[in-house]
C-alpha cells in the first residue's frame, strides 16, 4: 500500500488532483451564492440545456482523442489530432441542428442551440488538446486550465446574477469559462499546425481504419452512457417539471465534485499507464490493481458520509430551499460511489481493444433508465421513488462493468 502511493503513479494523480482540488473549493465556494441568487427553476433550465449539450460531449471526437494518448506510433498522432478535430466540428455542427430542431418541436427557445453549438466546439478542441497534453504528461497545464474554467464559469455566473438571474447569466460564464486556456494547452502543438494542416488524408484514413472501433463500439457505448444520464434530467423534467430539475441538478452537482475532482484526473493517469503497461506485458492487472485499491479507499468513507450527513448539510450549506436536493444526494450516494471506481476505471476496455463489450455493458445502464421511468409512469410514483429505482439499478450495472473490466485485464 505504502509504494503505492509513494509512486511516481500516485504522484502523478497528485498534480491533476491539486488543480482539481483547488477548482472544487472554487465551486464550493460559489455553490451557496449561486444557490442563493437563483431559483431552483432558473437552475433546472440551465442544468436542462448542459444536460441535452452533454449527449455529444464525450463522443464529440469520435473517441480518436483517446487514441492520441494510446497510440504507439509517434508518427500517427498529427493525423489523429487532424482526424480528431474533423470529426468533432462535424458532430458539433450536425449535433447543434439536431438540438435546434428538437428545441422547435418541444415548443423550447430555439436560441440555446447557439449556447449547445459554443459548448460542443469548445469541447471538440479541448478534447484533443488534453489527449496530447496527457500524452506527453503535462499535467500542470491540464489542472491550470481546469482551475482558470472552473472560476470563470462560478465567478461569472455569480457576478452577472447580481444583475438579473435569467439562465443567460449561466450558460454565457460556461461558454466564456470553457474557451478559457485553450491556447495554454496548445502550446506544445506550438510550431505543428502547418503540419497537422498538411496531413495527407490517405494518413487520415489509415489511422481512421486502423482505430476503427473507436467509433464503431466506444462511441456508441459512451453515447448511450450519456443519453442514459441526460435522460434522468429530461424524465424529471416530464415526470415533476423544472423546479424538481433544478433539486436535482443541486444534488448531482455536489455528487460530481469527487468524479470532477478524482475520477477524471485518475482516470487519465490510468489510461497512459495501463496502455503502457499492456503494450509491454500484455495486462494491464499492476495498474488497475493499485488505482482500484486507491479510488475504494476514497469511494467508501464518502458514501457513508453522504448517506448520513447530506441532508443537514445541504441545508446549512445551500440554503432551506435546497433541503430536498440534500434527501437525493443521499439516495444517490451509494451509485456515486459505484460510479467513482467505475468511470476511473473504464479506458481499460479501449486498452484492451474491448470496446464491442463495452457498448453491450453500457447498453444496461439506458435500460435501466427507460425501465425506472416506464414503472415511475405507470406506477405515479414520487421522485424519490424514481431516484431510488436508478440508484438500485444503476449500481448493480456498475458492478458488472467492473466485472469485465477485471476479466479483460490480460490479452
Amino acid at each position: 500500500m505504502s509504494n503505492i502511493f509513494k509512486s511516481s503513479y500516485f504522484k502523478s494523480i497528485a498534480v491533476l488532483a491539486s488543480g482539481s482540488i483547488i477548482a472544487q473549493l472554487i465551486t464550493i465556494v460559489f455553490t451557496p451564492i449561486i444557490s442563493r441568487i437563483y431559483s431552483p427553476e432558473i437552475l433546472g433550465v440551465y442544468t436542462y440545456t448542459i444536460s441535452v449539450a452533454s449527449i455529444f460531449m464525450c463522443v464529440i471526437n469520435g473517441r480518436y482523442d483517446i487514441s492520441i494518448v494510446t497510440e504507439k506510433d509517434e508518427n500517427n498522432v498529427l493525423p489523429l489530432v487532424k482526424l480528431s478535430l474533423i470529426v468533432g466540428i462535424c458532430i458539433t455542427i450536425l449535433g447543434s441542428i439536431g438540438c435546434l430542431i428538437y428545441f422547435i418541436i418541444r415548443g423550447i427557445e430555439a436560441y440555446i442551440a447557439i449556447y449547445i453549438f459554443l459548448m460542443l466546439l469548445s469541447y471538440a478542441i479541448i478534447n484533443v488538446l488534453t489527449a496530447y497534453n496527457n500524452r506527453w504528461k503535462e499535467y500542470k497545464t491540464i489542472s491550470s486550465v481546469y482551475i482558470v474554467r472552473t472560476a470563470a464559469q462560478n465567478l461569472g455566473g455569480a457576478l452577472f446574477g447580481l444583475v438579473t438571474t435569467t439562465s443567460h447569466c449561466l450558460l454565457i460564464p460556461y461558454v466564456i469559462g470553457q474557451a478559457l486556456g485553450i491556447r495554454r494547452q496548445g502550446r506544445p502543438l506550438k510550431g505543428k499546425w502547418n503540419s497537422i494542416l498538411n496531413v495527407d488524408y490517405s494518413k487520415i484514413k489509415l489511422v481512421a481504419k486502423s482505430h476503427k472501433n473507436q467509433p464503431l463500439f466506444s462511441v456508441p457505448a459512451l453515447l448511450i452512457n450519456s443519453l442514459s444520464y441526460s435522460l434522468i434530467t429530461i424524465f424529471v423534467e416530464d415526470l415533476y417539471g423544472m423546479y424538481y430539475v433544478g433539486q436535482y441538478s443541486v444534488s448531482v452537482r455536489l455528487l460530481g465534485l469527487p468524479l470532477a475532482l478524482i475520477g477524471g484526473n485518475v482516470s487519465k493517469v490510468f489510461t497512459e499507464r495501463a496502455a503502457k503497461e499492456y503494450n509491454q506485458y500484455g495486462c494491464y492487472t499492476r495498474t488497475l490493481t493499485s488505482t482500484a485499491i486507491f479510488l475504494i479507499c476514497i469511494a467508501v468513507p464518502m458514501v457513508a458520509i453522504l448517506i448520513i450527513y447530506s441532508q443537514p448539510l445541504c441545508t446549512l450549506f445551500l440554503g432551506d430551499q435546497w433541503g430536498i436536493a440534500g434527501n437525493y444526494i443521499a439516495i444517490l450516494a451509494p451509485m456515486f460511489g459505484v460510479r467513482l471506481i467505475t468511470s476511473a476505471l473504464s479506458p481499460a476496455l479501449i486498452i484492451a481493444e474491448k470496446q464491442k463489450n463495452e457498448l453491450l455493458l453500457q447498453s444496461i445502464f439506458i435500460i435501466s433508465c427507460i425501465m425506472s421511468f416506464c414503472i415511475t409512469k405507470t406506477e405515479t410514483l414520487a421522485i424519490t421513488d424514481f431516484l431510488r429505482l436508478i440508484s438500485v439499478t444503476y449500481t448493480i450495472s456498475y458492478v458488472i462493468y467492473l466485472f469485465y473490466i477485471y476479466k479483460f485485464r490480460i490479452k
